[in-house]
């Protein structure tokens, strides 16, 4: 078996500097890198990041952690966190770890286990215990759009983008608003979900207007399709509805876009839409999508870069909250 040794003996220089020069050190002159990157091509040499991890306890490791990663929303962070990679000079990679609903379990596993030295979470509020846990061994932990005390969270001001998504649609003349919440298969509201509900709700009461609760919709996935269903579902029961606030997110607000054209019901005049997000094929739609913006992939972008900032020790890891702020994004559905 080729040994790192055997490379540096190639190359003409030390075991040391190979493993500097591999991991893409700044020390290394680039000329010198690649020379033993060249040695090590004709070796056929690959690190063994195992035999590293079992030495120092590090895996080199950065764990993405979601329910899932189907929803547009997991899909724009992930693009940020990508994006980050590859601009990233680090000896880093990442792992997507699915939860599917078992959390603690699975986030137990990782810590324990050492699969990945911290762990960005999407969508996740872990308990006190798991928080707890990573704390206690070291291992950083950034939740993105949840609550986790103790630990690093990156939060949306969820509250405010849902009032300016349900002004806007007040300030265009709807009397009948709807909501399309997303939860998951307890019947439970996320944070992002139960503040989008509050502030809507907030919106309504501050322009002096009532809410039916029966103009509330449900969906679980997020999904394109049900947000067609949704909307035949407002049309067969609550045909008087000229105003919806999609706080489930873009994806399904398109499909209800669709449904409405395969209806017959004009956008906006008969009904106005509003989704959240603001996703790419927001405006390639017709009519195209109102909606709120939230900066998705720079969230990624900047989680990735301050997850390696803490594991490279450039950065001091003090649990904190960062609120990026939302913006409205008028287009042709209202």
């Amino acid at each position: 078996m080729v040994t790192i040794k055997d490379v540096a003996q190639l190359a003409g220089v030390s075991h040391t500097t190979v493993s500097l020069a591999i991991r893409g050190s700044k020390s290394i002159t680039p000329e010198t890198r690649e020379k033993v990157l060249k040695a090590a091509r004709q070796l056929n040499y690959h690190p063994n990041h195992l035999a590293r991890s079992l030495v120092n306890g590090k895996t080199g490791v950065i764990g993405i952690v979601a329910n899932f990663f189907s929803s547009t929303f997991e899909m724009e962070i992930l693009k940020g966190i990508e994006q980050s990679v590859h601009s990233t000079e680090t000896d880093f990679s990442i792992n997507l770890f699915s939860t599917l609903g078992k959390n603690d379990e699975v986030l137990t596993d990782i810590c324990l286990g050492r699969h990945a030295d911290g762990v960005i979470l999407l969508s996740i509020s872990p308990s006190a215990e798991i928080v707890k846990l990573f704390n206690d061994n070291n291992c950083p932990m950034i939740v993105i759009d949840e609550q986790a005390e103790g630990a690093i969270e990156i939060v949306m001001d969820n509250f405010h983008g849902a009032y300016m998504a349900t002004e806007h649609l007040i300030n265009s003349g709807r009397k009948n608003l709807a909501l399309v919440l997303g939860r998951d298969n307890q019947r439970e509201l996320g944070l992002s979900q139960s503040e989008r509900k509050n502030g809507f709700l907030q919106a309504l009461k501050d322009h002096g207007m009532s809410f039916d609760d029966r103009n509330t919709f449900y969906i679980e996935d997020y999904y394109f399709e049900e947000g067609q269903v949704v909307f035949k579902r407002m049309q067969r029961y609550r045909g008087n509805i000229d105003g919806i606030f999609c706080a489930a997110g873009d994806m399904v607000a398109s499909g209800m876009v669709l449904e409405a054209k395969t209806e017959h019901v004009r956008i906006p005049e008969d009904i106005a839409i509003i989704g959240y997000d603001d996703i790419i094929s927001s405006s390639m739609i017709d009519p195209p999508l109102t909606s709120i913006r939230q900066p998705l992939f720079q969230i990624g972008k900047n989680g990735y870069a301050r997850m390696v900032r803490l594991l490279e020790g450039t950065e001091e890891y003090k649990p904190n909250k960062f609120v990026y702020e939302p913006q409205l994004i008028v287009r042709g559905s209202v």
